[in-house]
């Protein structure tokens, strides 16, 4: 069920959301968090809205399962900046915020007039967080980019996939997702800063570095290890498949198998029962494990084939080496984890219907995340901000929404 009322640890701030896919996730975390989070929208909807997959595969505005998740707890409301109207009304939402997340093209805030020297002129204690996808300076900062240009360049597309074939992109938005993480530890961190300072602050967000340091931080050190007097040496070709981490497959699925210490390794050969064949000396070597990957899968499978995935598991545990279960999407809805943490939490939407939602990624013990209320209709709330917080009436709306404002 949603959770209803329950005082979260953001509870006293207000955040204003004018982001998109790239910062959606920023704001669903500051709101599960518990705060106060306002999604504001062009009239015509955010773009994340047409985005697949929908509720019954029938395309609808209120019914994008990716909109409807990095929405939830969120109130939303119309507004068009682009009018005189709008920016006076979105001035005075300022006013009152704790903290502004936008992903605006370079330069867009500024060409509005809505720049941070300016609302910080209006609300001093103003934090504002621009996520961009390569930051407000730098040789990068006119580039255009994507999800997919941030994810290779980040370094981890080189890593994803197998040896002689195509790199893989992960599903969903890993490299704006990763920008948004980045994005909301910057924002605790100057929330917690203004309590002592009194002051706001500008947070600049690249979603290239983000991703780099979100997705695969070891790119950085291992470019700088390959610099020489004459540049970098050429970078060797790192795709691996699954030889580092190993998936072999067992009754009832496949488990993944990460025996990379001498611990870990010596760890496995007992839940192996200590096969002759593997305790020749060189497979204590990590590197030569995966030079040998196809022998070492050949050995490993005759055992795996004979147990299933929570046997397994428990037997990994018990020796002291991860052997975890790669679950199909029914098989992690329903597996003892999920339904032990209470993972799921279903969530009623006067549009798309009731459904089950992932909940938090982590638990309190205090002012817990929860999900409260579903993702906002468009224009849900415009009524209920416009007119009794900003004292607006009703036929303010209606003329504001002629006018293409709302």
């Amino acid at each position: 069920m949603v959770t209803k009322g329950q005082e979260g640890a953001l509870s006293i701030y207000r955040i204003l959301d004018l982001a998109d896919s790239t910062g959606a996730y920023c704001t669903k975390l500051l709101a599960d968090l518990g705060a106060d989070v306002i999604k504001i929208e062009k009239p015509e909807g955010d773009p994340m809205r047409g985005t697949p997959p929908f509720v019954d595969d029938a395309p609808h505005i209120e019914k994008s399962l990716y909109f409807l998740y990095r929405n939830a707890n969120k109130r939303g409301i119309t507004l068009n900046l682009e009018t005189s109207e709008g920016k006076d009304i979105f001035q005075k939402l300022v006013k009152t915020a704790d903290v502004l997340v936008e992903n605006s093209p370079l330069g867009y805030m500024a060409g509005l007039g809505l720049d941070y020297p300016v609302l910080r002129e209006i609300n001093p204690g103003l934090i504002m967080a621009s996520i961009t996808e390569f930051g407000t300076d730098g040789p990068y900062k006119d580039y255009k980019g994507s999800n997919i240009v941030d994810f290779a360049l980040s370094g981890v597309m080189i890593t994803s996939g197998y040896p002689g074939k195509a790199p893989c992109l992960l599903p969903g938005t890993p490299a704006y997702d990763a920008a948004s993480m980045i994005t909301i530890i910057d924002i605790l961190a100057a929330i917690y800063s203004r309590g002592t300072t009194g002051k706001g602050q500008k947070i600049d967000t690249s979603v290239h570095e983000s991703a780099r340091t979100g997705l695969y931080p070891w790119s950085v050190p291992i470019y700088s290890h390959s610099l020489t007097p004459d540049g970098p040496l050429p970078a060797p070709e790192t795709r691996l498949g699954d030889s580092i981490y190993p998936v072999y497959p067992c009754k009832d699925g496949y488990i993944r198998v990460i025996a990379l210490t001498p611990r870990q390794w010596q760890a496995l050969l007992r839940v192996l029962g200590n096969p002759e064949v593997l305790l020749a000396p060189e497979w204590e070597n990590f590197i030569y494990r995966i030079g040998n990957s196809r022998d070492l899968y050949a050995i490993m499978l005759e055992f795996t084939t004979k147990y299933t995935q929570l046997e397994l598991f428990e037997a990994g545990f018990r020796e002291g080496v991860p052997i975890v279960p790669i679950y199909d999407i029914p098989g992690f809805v329903n597996s003892a984890d999920a339904k032990m943490r209470e993972f799921f939490v279903e969530v009623d939407h006067p549009a798309a219907g009731k459904g089950y939602y992932p909940g938090p990624p982590y638990n309190w013990t205090v002012t817990q995340p929860s999900v409260r209320r579903p993702a906002p209709c468009l224009g849900q709330h415009n009524e209920e901000i416009y007119c009794q917080e900003l004292g607006l009436s009703k036929d303010d709306l209606i003329a504001l929404r002629c006018a293409g404002v709302l």
